[in-house]
């Protein structure tokens, strides 16, 4: 029996695997690869071009269709809120709502038994694909439930024009989600909080749970774990605009706290592409250090007594805490930061909302090394149980599979 044939659409190739995007569609693209044959199109971006062929290459992609999109970069302008107000689109579609590619995609899709739709904001396209019988099987990966995003930051925005731009947004997204997730096959959620809003948008039944991993060969435990009592970390992309926020509030309302009692304690902020905001934050006498990007953020990780995630707002997964639970660390994090993850508070990690008791755990944890070994071994365990990207992506596969035979016969 010939293999099956997959079409892969992403916006942006995996690569390099500096966010947690990217690291996600890796391992998925890496999935299909083990037991497909592969071919994958997305737009070209010419920083990272040549290394991303050759990576590909070497995964074992088969054939890549790259197409040139010269807003891929660019942020958003005044333009595309026009566009979008015009179109009743969400904002952050405009710049991948490429022509060329929709129609590149609709020659293209045919020839394959299933087309996977990396992120929600390439799935207008599917409206040329259908779900029909007899069509290719189709599949989005939901990173997040974006329109749910645009809530939670028009909630904490405090400037009225702000607010209500957000909440045009976020309307704009669960209308284009909702015919997106109705018009595939399958949605890939991250989390079984993510499940259930998709489900409320697309109906029971149309969702796979297909939770974020991690590598615990290359995220390893330091010979001694427990870190250096006086070092915080925080880990992530610093230009998305939910780490940005949590930064913020972390530095502003909890840091202090932190340093009235430990004078010595320092956050580092490690991170690709900070924000001027984050920029602005870098204040080494203060006790903050801002690094940008870095190469490898396992020694940052490591030199750390503990690793805060103070989230306020987002979606999916956060893969810093899965790399943290991996590499045996103790987590301090709001229980949005560790949303999606079957963690539970005082054994895995510490769970805390509020600036004040977020300052105590941290405090508690710096002073208390038995008890940042004690969370870390069980952390550890945690994922090697369950989150491995091999567990993952095989849970995933099996899951598939009874679904693609499902519609075949039902076509039959």
């Amino acid at each position: 029996m010939s293999r099956k044939r997959v079409l892969f659409a992403t916006a942006r190739a995996p690569y390099p695997l500096d966010t947690g995007a990217k690291i996600r569609t890796w391992h998925i693209l890496s999935g299909y690869v083990d037991r497909y044959d592969v071919d994958l199109i997305h737009f070209i971006d010419s920083a990272f071009e040549a290394d991303w062929r050759e990576a590909a290459s070497t995964l074992g992609v088969n054939t890549i269709f790259g197409l040139d999109n010269h807003d891929l970069n660019r942020p958003a302008a005044l333009s595309d809120l026009l566009t979008a107000l015009i179109k009743g689109l969400p904002v952050s579609t405009i710049k991948y709502a490429s022509a060329d590619f929709t129609i590149r995609m609709g020659e293209l899709a045919p020839e394959y038994d299933l087309v996977h739709v990396d992120t929600i904001h390439l799935a207008g396209c599917l409206g040329l694909l259908g779900n029909s019988s007899d069509g290719p099987f189709t599949i989005i990966n939901a990173h997040n439930v974006e329109f749910q995003i645009a809530r939670r930051m028009r909630d904490l925005e405090r400037s009225l024009p702000r607010k209500l731009a957000l909440g045009l947004h976020a309307r704009n997204m669960c209308r284009f989600e909702t015919r997106a997730f109705r018009e595939a096959d399958k949605v890939l959620a991250v989390s079984d909080e993510d499940r259930l809003q998709i489900e409320a948008l697309a109906g029971s039944g149309k969702v796979m749970l297909v939770e974020n991993g991690v590598d615990v060969e290359y995220y390893t435990p330091a010979d001694d774990p427990a870190g250096q009592a006086e070092n915080l970390v925080f880990v992530g992309s610093m230009d998305w605009l939910p780490n940005i926020d949590g930064m913020k509030w972390f530095v502003r309302d909890i840091l202090p706290s932190i340093r009235t009692v430990l004078p010595e304690v320092r956050i580092t902020i490690v991170g690709r592409r900070p924000h001027p905001d984050i920029q602005a934050l870098h204040d080494p006498a203060a006790g903050v250090v801002v690094t940008g990007t870095v190469d490898d953020v396992r020694p940052f990780v490591r030199e750390a007594s503990v690793v805060v995630v103070p989230l306020r707002f987002g979606g999916g997964t956060r893969l810093k805490i899965l790399e943290a639970f991996a590499m045996g660390k103790a987590v301090v994090s709001t229980s949005l930061g560790c949303e999606g993850i079957l963690c539970e508070n005082g054994r895995h990690l510490c769970i805390e909302d509020q600036a004040p008791a977020f300052a105590r755990y941290c405090l508690e944890l710096m002073v208390d090394e038995a008890a940042r070994r004690r969370l870390g071994t069980q952390g550890r365990q945690l994922a090697l149980s369950r989150y491995s990207w091999d567990a993952v992506v095989g849970r995933m596969h099996e899951a598939l599979e009874r679904e693609m035979a499902r519609k075949e016969n039902a076509h039959e």
